[in-house]
């Protein structure tokens, strides 16, 4: 009785290395399909502080390093030393790492992006509208378009060199104070 439960013993001995070279290869590999993912969709940044919104600790950067970092730390590591100190050696590696990606992303969700704030005057860039007063050569006529519910009338002028009449369609190039600069639409469409 005792040889079958000492020969049991000694079958489960290499059975504990090979299932954590097994945790640290699906580590390894889960984190770096996680960071295909977000190389591929990105990470959304909230627009409230980086503690209030998303916790920056629990945020997919985060769960990236920690898993990379343990599942590729821990299978060069128990090479060398034993398979439980390569786990814990691992994990602290791991939690470092994390605790690195941590401070960057929170770092990062602190920055406010200067590319994203739109520039007031084009905003309506596009947008249809008609000719309501005739505009002349370097003078100003009145537009009309709707905005939603809203229906706006607009000082205008011509960005072309021609008077553009009564009745036309025009397009939106910007609006500068409470003078919409327009084009008809006829000379947008040709280039289109």
């Amino acid at each position: 009785m005792r040889r079958t439960a000492a020969a049991a013993d000694n079958r489960l001995v290499p059975l504990a290395p090979r299932l954590m070279t097994a945790v640290f290869l699906v580590s390894l590999i889960t984190g770096l399909l996680l960071a295909v993912r977000l190389m591929m969709l990105g990470v959304e940044r909230r627009e409230t502080s980086a503690f209030r919104g998303r916790p920056f600790r629990l945020s997919p950067p985060v769960a990236v390093a920690f898993t990379v970092v343990f599942g590729g730390g821990g299978y060069l590591l128990q090479r060398t030393v034993a398979a439980p100190t390569a786990a814990i050696i691992a994990a602290l590696l791991g939690v470092s790492a994390a605790g690195g990606a941590a401070y960057l992303v929170s770092k990062w969700w602190r920055l406010a992006p200067k590319h994203g704030i739109d520039d007031e005057r084009y905003v309506l860039q596009g947008h249809l509208a008609r000719v309501v007063k005739p505009i002349g050569v370097g003078s100003e006529g009145q537009i009309t378009f709707d905005i939603g519910s809203e229906h706006r009338v607009l000082r205008a002028r011509s960005v072309g060199e021609g008077p553009v009449d009564l009745g036309t369609d025009v397009v939106i190039e910007r609006i500068e104070g409470d003078v919409a600069y327009v084009e008809p639409w006829l000379e947008v469409e040709k280039r289109l």
